[in-house]
């Protein structure tokens, strides 16, 4: 688009525009106003094996001394359940002395955030603090219940909000397992995927598996078995590897529900579903395996897999949600695809985090100096339909505001990015705004345009940012 074009439409437009809380239980142990996280834990009979691992790892002054922490506390039988699953790869372990302090430290860890948080703040998606173990976040889903949140999918909150002058206790009917290992070591480590590790060595994505971001989709020895599966009967190897891998973010399912997402086979999206009775889909006819000896939602320490119950192959997407992931220049997650023009300019803002990055501090900011500046971005292979623009983005103040155009047509005006139309559902660091709507006409490659109408709270052209950008997504409108 010519600037000419975007400063013409401004122009017009600026002329004619002159014309339910949640609340959980809140427990306070009441019997001693002075008592520690740990004090109460030595009390509690059914918390006995937590209060060995404590005493085994050496932690037990940490939480009997002042501080301000957060503990996810497992009850005894969900270490009982642990302790089985253990068992089943090879050595018997029936108590906390059957593994190293080593070894469990990392459970410790992965169980305690460095800060109080009262669970009434969780919301839909990583929780307001990493853990103590390598700085890993847990997942909050608060779908099913406001009373009953789930975290990493795998565990649910039973007791929360048991306040003691060092912290919360927070019950849970599960043991959170630590991301100790690389999705490719988990894979191996289980010798269940054989088959697909050997296709990913041949075909050179191996390394993904070992030390990218990614989400995984992989088929097991079992299902490939099931179906007499040939890779000499795959069309494009390659391309079928390439399909597997959901390169920069982890996502759990039911973040991917609902939407449509690129992996690295950038020709074809993928959509994902889930029925009424929580069975998960790729383009409503691959099913994933949800047992406990495969699964889906496993936690590593570069992403995360899902086990599909069937041979995956490529067709076309089901119409969804698309997710389009910015990237600034410079980023090592992808390369930059939303453009400017001097003099205004796209950089890499390091003080704000990018939720599909690893949520680390590098994401995109606009900075305009003038009314008709603008970026752009395009969105590959996007269905037909009419769909709806979600701008996903940091909100602030000083914010601007903006209109959007779609080949050569006034799509939105005055998107004033300094009030939201609400909160990012899967992160509460981010923000939303509505950004019109937009009707493809045929298959295509999707160009937008956002440009620059107005300031935010703050005119000064140096002052950043206009925007702090991180995804758009396309919501497909009936």
């Amino acid at each position: 688009m010519k600037r000419f074009s975007v400063i013409l439409i401004v122009s017009v437009i600026m002329f004619a525009g002159n014309s339910c809380k949640r609340e959980m239980s809140g427990a306070r142990y009441d019997s001693n106003d002075e008592m520690q996280i740990m004090d109460y834990i030595d009390t509690r009979k059914d918390l006995s094996i937590f209060r060995e691992l404590t005493d085994y790892v050496k932690q037990r002054n940490l939480l009997k001394t002042a501080g301000s922490y957060t503990v996810f506390i497992p009850n005894n039988a969900a270490f009982e359940l642990l302790f089985r699953t253990l068992s089943e790869t090879g050595q018997t372990v029936t108590s906390i002395k059957d593994r190293s302090p080593e070894f469990w430290i990392n459970y410790f860890r992965y169980h305690l955030l460095n800060e109080k948080i009262n669970a009434n703040e969780f919301e839909f998606g990583p929780l307001p603090a990493p853990t103590v173990f390598n700085n890993k976040y847990l997942i909050a889903d608060i779908s099913e219940s406001y009373n009953a949140i789930n975290l990493n999918n795998a565990a649910t909150i039973t007791e929360s909000n048991i306040e003691f002058t060092n912290g919360y206790v927070n019950v849970i009917n599960n043991v959170l397992n630590p991301p100790v290992t690389s999705v490719y070591e988990t894979l191996k480590q289980s010798g269940k995927y054989t088959t697909m590790l050997n296709i990913f060595e041949e075909t050179g994505y191996a390394r993904y598996l070992k030390d990218s971001t990614i989400t995984l989709f992989v088929e097991s020895d079992e299902a490939l078995a099931r179906a007499r599966f040939n890779k000499a009967d795959v069309p494009n190897i390659e391309d079928w590897v390439k399909y597997h891998i959901l390169p920069d973010s982890s996502y759990f399912l039911n973040i991917l529900s609902g939407k449509r997402f690129y992996s690295l086979y950038t020709r074809e999206a993928q959509s994902f579903q889930v029925n009424a009775f929580g069975k998960y889909f790729i383009n409503e006819t691959f099913p994933f395996d949800q047992s406990k000896a495969l699964g889906i939602d496993r936690v590593c320490s570069n992403g995360i897999y899902h086990t599909v119950d069937t041979v995956l192959q490529i067709v076309a997407a089901k119409p969804a949600t698309i997710r389009f992931n910015l990237y600034p220049p410079g980023s090592p997650y992808g390369a930059q695809n939303v453009f400017t023009e001097a003099p205004a300019s796209i950089v890499l803002n390091t003080g704000t985090q990018s939720y599909h990055q690893n949520k680390e501090p590098k994401i995109v900011a606009f900075n305009a100096m003038q009314v008709g500046d603008y970026f752009w971005f395009t969105v590959p292979d996007v269905p037909i339909g009419k769909y709806r623009i979600r701008m996903i983005h940091r909100g602030a103040a000083t914010r601007g505001k903006f209109l959007v155009i779609y080949k050569d047509v006034l799509v939105a005006e005055n998107i004033n990015m300094a009030v939201s139309n609400g909160t990012f559902e899967e992160w509460n660091y981010l923000v939303y705004n509505n950004c019109g709507e937009i009707n493809v006409t045929e298959r295509s490659d999707v160009t937008l345009y956002f440009a620059f109408a107005g300031f935010g709270s703050n005119n000064s052209p140096s002052y950043c940012c206009d925007m702090l950008m991180d995804m758009v997504d396309l919501i497909p409108v009936n």
